[in-house]
């Protein structure tokens, strides 16, 4: 905590209290150590509350940071693999450019794929199998071998080629092998490569897509939640059980503020445990949230002794501020002041005190 934010804070705490000379039930403040620290140096400890959207936002922000390395996992690091395999044949077709054949050592080697990544393995090995083909001189020798390793990956993969062999397999020539035909298609061999790593890519970026749009479904609370949305989200757990403990976390969380306020006792938040496999974010989030429970839980005592208080008092108020800063903005702020009281309690929907004159 740097000491002029402290002193920054406080100063600033003490001009309100100047202007505004009440005493607050409560204090709502976001995580922040040195609005904290300021907020209980002038006021008594037991007003500051830290609302319910930043501790939501502190853990939801830490496990979207393991729902990224998630998505990372499953899905960017074989869609980078593909890439890495397009770039590698765009070589190979530039080399061809300045090269009638190719040598063996001429041709670079490929870069190891990831064993759980079937997709890229697949097209790894078939690249693997025919690019020898890009050396072999005699046409007829090559028409003849090319037809054998099509035969062999076919019964080695089955309908994951068939469309690549069939494809490659049509530009045969007819009649005549020739130096010219066997040219024409090693150039057609390895543009297939590359869209047989398109086929294979393409349906995998739809599903990280799909993935990106559903993961924020599972920090929706249930009474946000329609039957149409809790299918969506059965749905998308079923397709990745893993992630269900998230689920589970968020929903946790989010009891302390559903639950009638005599029996919020923070023990969600005692429930929380911090784990090898969670990113450093996530645990980070954990422990914030262990710091601050007397904080976070500080609006249930107070609501238990003023009954009268609206529920929208222990709320965030960022919604509120930006209505408040509403009328100053407008007009470039040239607006007399009963126009902006007006306004404001207009706005905010109800009395608007004055404490600056």
């Amino acid at each position: 905590m740097g000491v002029e934010d402290f002193e920054n804070g406080c100063r600033s705490l003490l001009a309100v209290r100047k202007k505004a000379p009440i005493n607050p039930y409560i204090i709502t403040c976001d995580f922040s150590p040195a609005l904290i620290a300021s907020i209980k140096a002038i006021f008594p400890e037991s007003t500051v509350q830290i609302d319910g959207f930043h501790v939501m936002r502190e853990l939801n922000n830490g496990i979207r940071r393991d729902f990224k390395y998630y998505r990372a996992k499953h899905y960017r690091n074989e869609i980078n693999e593909f890439l890495e395999l397009r770039s590698y044949l765009n070589g190979l077709q530039e080399m061809r450019k300045h090269a009638d054949l190719l040598t063996l050592e001429s041709i670079p080697p490929l870069k190891s794929i990831t064993p759980s990544h079937s997709g890229a393995k697949t097209c790894s090995d078939v690249i693997k199998k025919l690019l020898f083909l890009l050396t072999l001189w005699d046409p007829h020798s090559f028409f003849i071998v090319f037809d054998v390793e099509l035969k062999k990956l076919l019964k080695e993969h089955g309908e994951r080629v068939k469309e690549f062999c069939d494809v490659l397999r049509s530009k045969f020539p007819k009649r005549k092998f020739t130096i010219k035909g066997r040219n024409r298609v090693q150039g057609e061999l390895l543009k297939k490569l590359k869209t047989l790593c398109v086929s294979f890519r393409k349906p995998l970026k739809e599903e990280a897509r799909e993935f990106s749009k559903k993961q924020f479904l599972l920090f929706k609370q249930p009474e946000k939640v329609s039957p149409k949305v809790e299918a969506i989200i059965e749905e998308f757990l079923k397709q990745h059980p893993i992630l269900r403990e998230y689920r589970e976390m968020t929903l946790m969380i989010g009891e302390i503020y559903r639950e009638p306020y005599k029996v919020i006792d923070g023990r969600q938040i005692d429930a929380l445990t911090q784990k090898k496999n969670y990113s450093d974010k996530l645990n980070t989030a954990i422990t914030t949230l262990k710091k601050y429970k007397s904080e976070i839980i500080a609006f249930a005592k107070v609501f238990l002794e003023y009954p009268e208080l609206g529920k929208a008092c222990r709320a965030n108020m960022e919604w509120l501020n930006k209505r408040v800063k509403a009328p100053f903005k407008a007009s470039l702020n040239r607006q007399g002041l009963d126009h902006i009281v007006n306004r404001m309690q207009l706005q905010l929907g109800g009395e608007v005190r004055n404490f600056i004159n």
